[in-house]
């Protein structure tokens, strides 16, 4: 068993105020640790100052770059990368680094931000703080012994297989008991070697010495599996007659060690832990955030991204979401997306009040909100797509350090797109009547917009795919009619103004909807037109809808009881419809018949299979390998690449809440990277899921769910 010592490491911040930070790992000739400052003013490029109360003869540093360092080596002087040089006020700022010396070397450390005023104490000194109170620097402590689980750093000394004098081959042996998806080796050997060739790996730095070198895996060989895992190379000494040594420590990059999610009771005693799955469904869209970070992210293996994204005239484009397993931003599903979850929240706000989730389902509606406003820059032009379907997804990386240009495209009265004109009002309207009580001026902001969307959309008709070429490939809209419909019935719901109800009528459609998506909102439309009219043709139209989507329709149903309506994302279509079903049963259309078929159809998603479809929910398995880049690429510094999407290894990062498309009409599903049919992941497929859900839970409060009174059993109907 490895054992490491935790070191005392002391950050100034701002305001003068020491704090303690732990060092994660320490081993003979080196230590690892991270300090992280608050920061308290905006910044467009920082550094800051990393001194250490003893010479050091390296620094490594991965998340900046060192730009001084002192003569004596115990100062260093580090500044931003291009994709974290932006930081606000309320952000925190955590830098990761890696230090080498000599013999057990257990430094202390104060940081503070370059420009800061007044003279800064030394790592053992005393340190006034900003309250005008003495603060005292907590003495050197006596290092704590920390037993380090195996694969987390693991130590093994130098075997030296050959030596020609100058020239040597050699390996270290690690026994690991756990797999690794992406690796770091550190090490450290008694005299100079001036290079390295490495069989199965690759240099990532070393000391002018050459008495510290880092290795990191190559993209194609970052799957470990359990057992003796070795390291081999062949190398050049500094000193030929020198008998080498060396010890070294390996990482696992690729586990999620620090970050599990714990589900909170189930309050209901049900079958399903409802309140547990809108956590980590609202996690999962806090997993696909684009921009600049909150300060109180909850996903750590995500970080600020895409912080140039702008459009063609300089215009402020960052934030919103990323689509699905790329890094392109589709505005025409993300507007229905939070649509759908908002619209969950004004009908089951119980529900998340019950569970928790308040706070951060309107965190979660308004992120996307406010990238909505970013991209409506003037009253007839409306950005709907940032970045490039083929470059993006020839990249198979993290959105943090992409680096292909994303640029952004619009419409506007020359390239109208009255679809996503609509779609992006009926979010706003949505928006505005969940904030309207929260924050007025928000909502204020949020209805002007959808005002002016709306005219743009009734004065100039036309496909946004047709206009927007680049879209057409990915999210290709087949008509429009249903959002203008959708949308004006959101604006009548929002503002009770007859002119956007006669609008709707002019487009409403009574036939059986096909199924709901981002791109179908029939009887999305009849739902709102009987709750908003109560008019018998809109329910009829709701009944035919789903006499055809229950046996006996049109609509297949695999074996095991889910209504099948497309291999590609058949859950989505699914759980969409049931999330209809559930809505229409609030406005009293046949309740009792619409809630059990939705709750059958949810509970498949959920377990009743033997497996969850919701990764990380459920003690019966669920996915391990998504189609998803940044969860499946392991932590920095090791590599990423296309070779990542067809390894067999469980993705480094567990992408809690995510609903992957499901299986195919006999039920049948394999849990590969590569299957982007069945094992994709996207915002839309989690609206619809997640606002069924929300409902269910209201159910559960109001004593009206299926399990509370009467027949609950699945597959719908019982046999």
């Amino acid at each position: 068993m490895f054992r490491v010592a935790v070191l005392a490491v002391w950050v100034l911040l701002v305001s003068g105020d020491p704090v303690t930070v732990p060092i994660d790992n320490h081993w003979q000739g080196g230590f690892q640790g991270s300090a992280c400052l608050p920061v308290t003013e905006e910044m467009s490029t920082w550094k800051v100052h990393l001194v250490f109360d003893q010479p050091l003869n390296t620094l490594d540093v991965y998340t900046a770059d060192i730009v001084s360092t002192s003569n004596d080596k115990m100062e260093f002087v580090v500044g931003n990368k291009a994709w974290n040089a932006v930081e606000h006020v309320g952000d925190q700022l955590c830098i990761d680094f890696q230090g080498h010396g000599n013999g057990d070397i257990t430094p202390n450390v104060i940081a503070y931000f370059d420009g800061d005023s007044g003279p800064h104490p030394s790592p053992n000194s005393h340190a006034t703080g900003s309250n005008g109170g003495t603060g005292h620097m907590p003495p050197t402590t006596t290092p704590i012994p920390v037993e380090t689980p195996d694969g987390v750093g693991v130590a093994s000394a130098l075997t030296m297989t050959n030596d020609w004098g100058e020239r040597f081959q050699g390996s270290f042996s690690f026994p690991l008991t756990e797999e690794a998806m992406g690796w770091l080796v550190n090490i450290t050997f008694s005299s100079p070697v001036i290079k390295m060739d490495i069989m199965n790996g690759q240099e990532l730095s070393h000391s002018p010495d050459g008495l510290h070198w880092v290795i990191v895996d190559k993209p194609e060989q970052a799957h470990v599996p359990k057992g003796n895992f070795q390291v081999s190379f062949y190398g050049t000494k500094g000193n030929p007659q020198d008998k080498l040594a060396g010890q070294a420590v390996f990482v696992n990059l690729g586990v999620d060690r620090d970050f599990s999610v714990t589900c909170p009771p189930n309050k209901a005693g049900s079958k399903y832990n409802y309140d547990c799955v809108l956590m980590m469904s609202i996690m999962f869209y806090e997993a696909q955030r684009s921009g600049k970070l909150p300060a109180d992210n909850r996903i750590p293996w995500r970080g600020d991204s895409a912080l140039n994204d702008q459009g063609q005239n300089g215009e402020d484009l960052t934030g919103g979401w990323y689509d699905a397993g790329d890094h392109i931003k589709f505005n025409f599903p993300m507007a229905y997306s939070s649509l759908v979850l908002t619209w969950g929240l004004l009908e089951f706000e119980d529900a998340y009040n019950a569970s928790g989730q308040l706070d951060y389902i309107y965190n979660s509606i308004k992120w996307p909100l406010d990238y909505l406003l970013k991209c409506h820059v003037a009253d007839e032009m409306l950005y709907v797509q940032v970045g490039n379907g083929g470059p993006d997804h020839s990249y198979w990386g993290p959105p943090e350090t992409m680096t292909m240009p994303r640029p952004a495209y619009y419409i506007d009265a020359s390239k109208p797109g009255c679809d996503i004109s609509m779609e992006t009002a009926a979010a706003f309207a949505a928006g505005y009547l969940a904030f309207k009580e929260k924050d007025p001026a928000y909502a204020d902001t949020l209805l002007e917009h959808a005002r002016t969307l709306w005219t743009f959309a009734t004065k100039h008709h036309g496909l946004y795919s047709s206009s927007v070429t680049e879209a057409a490939g990915f999210y290709r809209s087949y008509n429009f009619t249903d959002e203008m419909c959708w949308g004006s019935m959101w604006m009548y719901k929002a503002t009770n103004e007859s002119q956007y109800l006669e609008e709707a009528r002019k487009w409403f459609d009574t036939t059986a909807d096909w199924g709901m998506s981002w791109d179908d909102k029939i009887v999305g439309c009849q739902i709102l037109m009987y709750e908003l009219t109560h008019e018998d043709e809109a329910k009829q139209a709701v009944i035919r809808t789903f006499t055809d989507w229950f046996p006996g329709g049109s609509i297949s149903y695999t074996p095991k009881g889910l209504a099948w309506r497309l291999q590609w994302g058949s859950l989505r279509y699914s759980s969409n419809m049931a999330m209809a079903a559930l809505m229409a049963a609030e406005q009293g259309i046949k309740p009792t018949e619409y809630r059990h078929w939705a709750m059958c159809q949810i509970h498949y998603a959920l377990g009743d299979t033997g497996f969850s479809y919701v990764i990380g929910y459920g003690d019966q398995g669920y996915p391990l390998r998504p189609h998803h880049r940044s969860s499946s690429c392991p932590r920095a510094p090791a590599p990423c690449g296309s070779s990542m999407m067809m390894s067999s290894a469980p993705n480094p990062h567990t992408l809690y809440g995510a609903l992957v498309g499901g299986p195919d009409q006999s039920d049948a599903y394999t849990d590969a990277r590569d299957n982007y049919v069945n094992n994709e992941v996207a915002c839309d497929y989690n609206a619809g899921f997640q606002t069924a859900v929300a409902a269910l839970r209201s159910l559960q409060l109001r004593g009206l769910h299926p399990e509370q009174v009467g027949d609950a059993t699945c597959p719908w109907p019982s046999s």
